[in-house]
């Protein structure tokens, strides 16, 4: 049976490269739409489920679309949302995952099995039916050469603004995704090219470090942490605390992003994560010396894990999905976000790593490890990230490029253009 705790990170592998392709090829609402249908497949053999093979069913299916969502949902948010607000909605996402994480728990304890999975198919259907009246991205609409249908949608975006507004911004994004379709775009020219060699660096390493933050090493560590310090919790109810925990830290990164920004986020889920491994690893290096003594303030162990659960929540977890999506040009961006998908599968195997790493070293070494990587990781961010809040997509990519301003011949083309569309539309 350990075969089947694979089946989740494989599948949502294939399901983020099944969703890098449809999306680029038939559109980001589209593939939405696509995402809540396979979710509604699962859910139905979790109803009718009477063997353990329509489990795996269900769990292959959800596991899929969940890849989907979680890839192009980031795509779309990024693309459609005013940048004042990008970071915050785009979090967004993330907090109604755990919510619903924290739901289903919830509802799990007060019903049947059964019950639960005859009414687990609504929350496909009634994504479906938010998803549908959505929008199509403008930014995908003009890289396949529909502009009359992207202005179209972008007037159904920005329908507070006026006439002048979106004729002008529509010019300034027509222009932003014809100069950005014109740079290269094959696989081998994402990593060779160096016009994307910043953005590599900072989402890939951001990407690195959250895999190596410790999360699944901390939650191991809840059964051990409640008994040193003598808390009167079950394993169940920790794990409760947990969701929780996310999902407050999830309600209050998305409130702060776009407020003091993406750096100062990450900086501060650094420290926090830092110091929480330095304690623990304080404590249970001492702990065989002075037993007596250190176990007596064991509880400093369980505040280590609350602030490291906050810590990790409110910045690392949340933040690097904002700007994964926020760094790469448009004719990148589906494929930098699949591969980084991809690249995020080598947590499972090096969670096994740093297993045996454990067991030859002891697991003091472990902590000691983790708390340095979260330090290298305030000082990568420091030195490397550069601030995105309240940046638009072009704006972003002139600051990677070092273009402090849009030139005056662009500027001219966009007016141009602008009036040119006026007359037409006169």
């Amino acid at each position: 049976m350990t075969w089947f705790f694979w089946i989740s990170p494989i599948v949502f592998l294939v399901g983020t490269v099944f969703a890098g392709y449809i999306c680029d090829k038939f559109g980001r609402r589209t593939t939405l739409l696509t995402a809540t249908v396979i979710a509604a497949f699962g859910s139905i053999f979790a109803t009718l489920s009477s063997a353990i093979w329509m489990l795996y069913i269900m769990e292959i299916l959800w596991t899929f679309s969940l890849a989907i969502v979680w890839s192009v949902g980031n795509i779309y948010m990024a693309e459609i949302v005013d940048p004042d607000i990008r970071g915050g909605l785009t979090l967004a996402t993330r907090f109604m995952y755990h919510f619903g994480s924290l739901l289903m728990v919830l509802i799990g304890k007060e019903v049947s099995y059964r019950a639960l999975n005859n009414w687990i198919i609504i929350p496909p259907l009634l994504s479906f039916a938010s998803i549908y009246p959505i929008p199509e991205s403008p930014y995908y609409l003009l890289k396949v050469g529909k502009e009359e249908q992207a202005r179209k949608e972008l007037s159904r975006l920005q329908q507070n603004s006026g006439t002048e507004d979106i004729d002008t911004q529509f010019e300034k994004m027509k222009m932003h995704v014809t100069m950005e379709m014109q740079n290269p775009s094959s696989f081998f020219k994402f990593f060779s090219n160096k016009r994307y060699r910043k953005a590599l660096i900072i989402t890939f390493g951001l990407k690195l470090f959250y895999i190596l933050s410790g999360a699944a090493v901390m939650k191991g560590l809840y059964r051990t942490v409640l008994k040193e310090g003598d808390i009167e919790l079950t394993l169940t109810e920790m794990i409760d605390i947990d969701v929780g925990i996310k999902l407050g830290s999830g309600i209050l990164s998305a409130l702060l992003v776009d407020r003091v920004g993406r750096r100062i986020l990450l900086l501060w889920s650094f420290i926090g994560c830092s110091l929480s491994f330095a304690v623990i690893a304080l404590y249970f290096g001492v702990r065989d010396y002075y037993t007596d003594m250190i176990q007596s303030i064991g509880y400093i162990t369980f505040a280590a894990v609350i602030i490291f659960l906050i810590s990790n929540s409110l910045g690392l977890s949340f933040i690097k999905d904002v700007i994964e999506v926020e760094l790469f040009p448009l004719n990148v961006r589906v494929m930098a976000v699949v591969t980084l998908y991809v690249f995020g599968g080598f947590e499972y195997p090096l969670q096994i790593g740093f297993t045996k790493f454990e067991n030859s070293s002891g697991r003091v070494s472990v902590f000691w490890t983790f708390a340095a990587i979260a330090m290298l990781g305030f000082i990568f961010t420091y030195f490397v990230l550069p601030e995105t809040k309240r940046k638009s997509l072009k704006e972003i990519q002139e600051m990677l490029r070092g273009d402090d301003n849009v030139s005056e011949q662009e500027m001219t083309t966009i007016q141009e253009r602008t009036e040119r569309f006026r007359e037409r539309s006169a």
